[in-house]
């Protein structure tokens, strides 16, 4: 699709993009409220662990489904849903009274997260010209960036003002509001064209091609109808096909690695790290600003290089990096290092996942399935990486117990081995058009 940035192009990425602050600010909020949750709540480690993945059980839920609903009401109504669903369960975390209230909305704002985290990046790739593709969809990733942030600089300021324990309630509530933002935006948005197409609507297709700025609208609209043709819609559609083989692997690949690299763990558990590996010596809730604000700064520059460098050699660079920066977290203790080399080695850490996995996760995931098959092929590797996530989030405390700094080790040498594999199996899919990169990777 050739196609000029134009206002209506903006709105839309902006307007979808902005979900991923949705998606961040979930993680920042609990992270900087597991320490108050295990006082209020009692918790046991195991407790702890499932308070934290019952949003992530959610979210497995909501991207199992998500490629069904996506296709049959639309991308900008999945997300339009996502929003409302969002706020009401931010809302009822924060006035949760017990334990079961707090986890049942959590798990219903997984579900909310579980549909943004499919239908907003298939949609930025659908809409966007090929050679910005990359940046756009990037800028998903940006904004969960700025939520992580935002979750954990508002977690801290509630905790200087508030009294009682009840700086959670705030951080938790407080999601409601972008979440009614996005949705007073998406309401600006402009239809995918191909998903348009895909229900033969190709009038309508060929108005929102113009809309995002496409220069020649009526060509652009004749290839996506060409390719549907060329794909078979009806006699394609099943995504479990020998078909789609490659590209189901390779998503699976991606996103079981995405969450093996210990990012989430780092995240969701950060301020147990640096008093484990601070020996209390560190001000959590200050760094974990510090860190994540850092974070910010990497995605943004990653993604504005990404469709300039590929795909690949980022993943590549990433693995390695992260690999040696999980050996040397443990290190810190052994060798006797200073408290605020934990800072340094999640700042080295964090670079290097921005630069990688942070950023190409979801711009590759919109980009190998074809348009018949795209929503659910999507929403099988969102559910995969969801599903990784719940497990690995959801154990890591009873695992740690018995492992201890170990555990950190055997996430690195999981990182060598993705570095390997990131050579020798994936292709690079860089200023390439969607039907291409299709037809290449299912031939």
């Amino acid at each position: 699709m050739n196609a000029r940035i134009n206002k209506r192009l903006a709105v839309s990425v902006i307007a979808s993009s902005l979900c991923g602050l949705l998606f961040g600010y979930d993680i920042g909020a609990i992270s900087s409220s597991t320490q108050e949750l295990r006082t209020h709540f009692s918790l046991s480690a195991s407790a702890l662990g499932i308070a934290v993945a019952s949003a992530l059980v959610g979210t497995i839920a909501g991207s199992a489904f998500a490629g069904f609903v996506a296709d049959a009401i639309g991308r900008l109504r999945t997300l339009l849903i996502s929003g409302a669903l969002y706020a009401l369960a931010a809302l009822g975390t924060a006035f949760a009274f017990g334990f079961g209230q707090f986890a049942i909305s959590r798990f219903v704002g997984g579900v909310a997260t579980g549909f943004i985290s499919v239908a907003a990046p298939m949609y930025l790739a659908e809409i966007a010209p090929p050679d910005l593709r990359g940046r756009l969809v990037g800028s998903f990733q940006i904004n969960i960036s700025i939520g992580v942030l935002l979750g954990f600089a508002l977690g801290y300021f509630f905790s200087l003002h508030s009294q009682n324990g009840t700086a959670w309630r705030y951080s938790m509530g407080c999601g409601a509001l972008p979440a009614l933002l996005c949705d007073a935006l998406l309401l600006q948005a402009v239809p995918s064209p191909r998903w348009l197409a895909l229900k033969r609507r190709f009038a309508e297709a060929r108005n929102s091609l113009a809309a995002v700025g496409s220069i020649d609208p009526e060509a652009d609209q004749e290839c996506l109808a060409a390719s549907i043709r060329g794909f078979g819609a009806l006699r394609e559609s099943k995504l479990f096909s020998r078909r789609h083989a490659r590209p189901i692997l390779l998503a699976a690949g991606l996103v079981i690695f995405n969450q093996l690299t210990g990012v989430n763990v780092l995240l969701y558990y950060v301020l147990d790290i640096f008093t484990e590996f601070g020996s209390g010596r560190l001000n959590g809730r200050k760094d974990a600003i510090l860190v994540s604000a850092f974070s910010l700064v990497v995605t943004t520059v990653a993604v504005s290089v990404i469709d300039k460098v590929g795909r690949k050699p980022l993943l590549l660079a990433g693995a390695a990096g992260m690999s040696a920066c999980l050996i040397a977290l443990p290190a810190i203790r052994y060798m006797g290092w200073p408290a605020t080399s934990v800072i340094v080695v999640l700042f080295c850490y964090n670079l290097f996942f921005g630069f990688s996995q942070g950023t190409v996760v979801w711009v590759y995931l919109s980009e190998i399935f074809p348009l018949p098959v795209r929503a659910r092929g999507q929403s099988f590797g969102s559910t995969v990486l969801w599903l990784t996530n719940a497990l690995i989030v959801g154990s890591f405390p009873a695992i740690a117990i018995r492992l201890g700094r170990m555990i950190f080790v055997a996430l690195a040498i999981l990182m060598a081995i993705q570095c390997v594999i990131i050579f020798l199996v994936y292709p690079e899919t860089r200023h390439r058009s969607l039907e291409t990169l299709a037809s290449n990777i299912t031939s």
